[in-house]
């Protein structure tokens, strides 16, 4: 292979939630999904002038010349497993991936890309959530205006190669996304017909922490590090976070025990390695159940965005 350095695209696909997947059907019913998944990935990939680099566990590797063609692909990967899924192709049901693909500088070194768009792909798809297509401000510049003007701005991060700020955005896939955009006659239509968050207000005890579109995420756990330390006897020391997405405030469960969350006085609902969108107001328990583990109970209230 060639050492010289090109512009190209690097994408990364993970199936979502894999662990779960050989916790809830054993590794046989698991292991099957998997490789289906990376089949269906793979033939996307080269309908669309892609080239698969190298599968690592349950992640597919590749490259693109043409950034568009990669968007394309994106697009396509979520859509046809989505109907995989539907066809009862997965033997649990469905499958999920994320995405994260950056257009950037790198270098062919035997059956590997090495340089910034591998590094940077990567750190993006380590942002990404379940069913997310996750790019950079440099990939969404290379795109035509059709895709181009969908994308929504996520965050701006520190690259890891140190390289300064990039500014982080996501690509719709799903016709149905709230947040999705079309462009008819040359001109934007936004088609949400919803609202969005303006804060939101997490009270713990005597502690009140307010988030909002500039402070975006709050880490959650017993650990010191975390950006609302809870106290609960089941509470993990990384439990989960909360984050700001497409307008909307989203909660993330990555622990052992699960989180529970009541909705407005709704039945008991327990998350475990999920996550979901949280909703006018009402009670998240880390660990245990607000009325086993009162000191793992935070309280929340969703602001809507006046129109």
């Amino acid at each position: 292979m060639s050492h010289t350095q090109l512009r190209i695209v690097v994408l990364y696909a993970d199936v979502s939630g894999s662990t779960r997947l050989y916790e809830k059907f054993g590794d046989t019913i698991a292991c099957a999904d998997i490789h289906t998944c990376i089949e269906i990935l793979s033939d996307v990939v080269e309908q669309n002038e892609g080239k698969k680099i190298k599968t690592i566990g349950d992640e597919i590797m590749c490259s693109f010349y043409r950034p568009q063609k990669a968007a394309e692909a994106a697009i396509q990967m979520n859509q046809e497993l989505r109907d995989a899924s539907e066809m009862g192709r997965f033997q649990s049901g469905e499958v999920h991936i994320k995405i994260g693909w950056h257009y950037g500088t790198g270098i062919f070194r035997d059956d590997d890309i090495i340089g910034e768009a591998p590094l940077l792909a990567q750190q993006v798809i380590g942002m990404a959530k379940r069913d997310e297509i996750l790019t950079t401000q440099k990939s969404i510049d290379e795109l035509p205006a059709i895709i181009k003007c969908t994308a929504k701005f996520i965050d701006r991060i520190e690259a890891e190669d140190g390289s300064g700020e990039f500014d982080v955005y996501a690509l719709p896939w799903d016709d149905e996304d709230s947040d999705a955009t079309v462009v008819v006659g040359g001109s934007e239509h936004d088609i949400t017909g919803g609202f969005e968050h303006r804060a939101l207000i997490l009270r713990y005890k005597d502690q009140e922490f307010e988030m909002d579109h500039n402070k975006t995420h709050c880490h959650i756990g017993s650990g010191d590090d975390n950006d609302l330390v809870i106290h609960g006897v089941y509470t993990s020391r990384h439990h989960g976070e909360i984050f700001y997405r497409h307008g909307r405030f989203h909660l993330s469960d990555m622990s052992t025990n699960g989180t529970g969350l009541i909705h407005q006085g709704d039945d008991y609902v327990r998350l475990h390695r999920e996550e979901r969108m949280l909703s006018g107001s009402g009670t998240i328990c880390f660990g245990g159940e607000p009325n086993t583990d009162p000191d793992a109970a935070v309280q929340y209230e969703c602001v809507r965005a006046e129109n």
